[in-house]
């Protein structure tokens, strides 16, 4: 089972994006795709990613699978869950990754902000992903600090043991500023991982190295 776990450098960096459109490109493969939003806050009525998602895999499962936790207040997830009483479990979690794996070819799983985010307590997605053994992509919004931002979630996911496939800049707007040209390549130097691709505005298929690094490298 291909599994990978999607990660940004922080909220806002088009982590939806990307996924959308890897799976997109898997499912234009002949693959069956499976989606996760473990929790998703800012929920006026439905949870927007989530419902972006499981759309871009035409996943069929219920709302209720691809997100268990939705939360209303846009914070973090334990923050907001404690403001609204509610207790999210995070065994429950890891249960519903393994279960949804085994029906489907392949599982994206997205986190929310970053991968120290908390989840509950000091349970973090960096937990989450550990205790699930997701591999992981991170996506960085491709614009001047991303080679920062890009190079701590590195050396988090590194302390932690995660297994980082590489990373993915980017461009839900259209806009560019001038780092655009040289962030991809510096990130690479400076941290050693590939990077799977420049994902820019108006695309709607994530690009081949990206899909390839998922079909070969997660199973």
């Amino acid at each position: 089972m291909r599994r990978l776990f999607i990660t940004g450098t922080d909220t806002g960096v088009g982590k939806t994006f990307v996924a959308c459109a890897l799976a997109r490109a898997l499912r234009a493969r002949g693959l069956r795709v499976a989606v996760m939003k473990p929790v998703e806050t800012g929920v006026a009525s439905e949870p927007v990613d989530a419902v972006r998602m499981r759309a871009a895999a035409e996943d069929p499962a219920p709302l209720d699978d691809v997100c268990p936790y939705r939360l209303r207040a846009p914070l973090a997830p334990a923050v907001a869950a404690r403001l609204e009483g509610e207790a999210i479990d995070v065994g429950r979690l890891t249960a519903l990754v393994a279960e949804r794996a085994a029906h489907a070819d392949v599982l994206l799983v997205e986190g929310a902000g970053g991968l120290l985010v908390p989840i509950r307590d000091t349970i973090t997605y960096a937990d989450l992903a550990a205790q699930t053994r997701l591999p992981v992509v991170i996506v960085g919004a491709n614009r001047l600090g991303t080679i920062n931002h890009v190079a701590l979630t590195a050396r988090v996911a590194a302390a932690v043991g995660l297994a980082v496939r590489g990373f993915v800049l980017s461009e839900p707007a259209a806009e560019r500023d001038e780092s655009a040209t040289t962030n991809s390549a510096t990130i690479e130097t400076l941290t050693g991982l590939p990077c799977l691709g420049v994902l820019a505005h108006g695309d709607a298929l994530a690009p081949a190295a990206l899909v390839d690094a998922v079909l070969s490298a997660t199973g």
